[in-house]
């Protein structure tokens, strides 16, 4: 803005404003999305509010008040190396299953109800848990940020690949775990017994 000329500052300031408005949209219907299936209670309206008037807040004492460059870009590079473990499995998933999924068990959490072909152990599924844990722990060794070194940056020669490693790791463990599981536990059964106590979706 400072090194543009005049005649340009209308069309500069309508390009900032505007030109973020699609993404800034996304972002917070994604947010709200999420709290919401943290919070089952909350509506996805009030959970967008809630999320958009932090965000907001957060933004501004990051402007006004703090120095928060560094810190945004050491947590958006922290972020990276530990959601690409998460984003290999999920594909690995997908790719098992050709994006085929049983529909009323995705949405048990949201019902406050339990069972069905995702339930796995109370919930949690370990071997996904246990290859997500690993890599993201891998990819945060070997992170470079403004305020955290990793300990791997002279294995890989000070370049940050935090989230191919961390993606590698969690990927080449969940595949290894996965499959010894299921060599140990036989063939796995039909899909209609192991959904269990999900209601049928209501009727419209």
């Amino acid at each position: 803005m400072a090194a543009a000329p005049v005649r340009f500052l209308a069309p500069l300031l309508l390009n900032g404003l505007l030109g973020s408005a699609g993404n800034t949209g996304l972002m917070l219907y994604s947010m709200g999305l999420d709290l919401d299936a943290i919070l089952p209670r909350a509506t996805r309206r009030q959970a967008t509010y809630v999320v958009a008037g932090l965000g907001a807040v957060l933004v501004l004492l990051g402007h006004f008040v703090w120095n928060a460059q560094s810190a945004v870009a050491s947590f958006v590079l922290v972020l990276t190396a530990i959601g690409a473990p998460w984003a290999v499995i999920t594909l690995i998933g997908h790719l098992r299953c050709r994006g085929d999924y049983d529909r009323p068990s995705l949405q048990v959490y949201n019902r406050g109800t339990r069972g069905g072909v995702y339930w796995y152990r109370a919930g949690w599924n370990i071997t996904a848990t246990v290859a997500w844990a690993a890599g993201g722990v891998v990819g945060l060794c070997d992170v470079d940020t403004p305020v955290h070194r990793g300990l791997l940056l002279p294995l890989t020669g000070g370049v940050d690949i935090s989230f191919l490693l961390s993606g590698a790791v969690a990927g080449l463990l969940y595949v290894l775990l996965s499959r010894r599981r299921r060599g140990l536990a036989g063939p796995a059964p039909a899909r209609a017994e192991r959904v269990v106590e999900v209601p049928a979706a209501p009727r419209a």
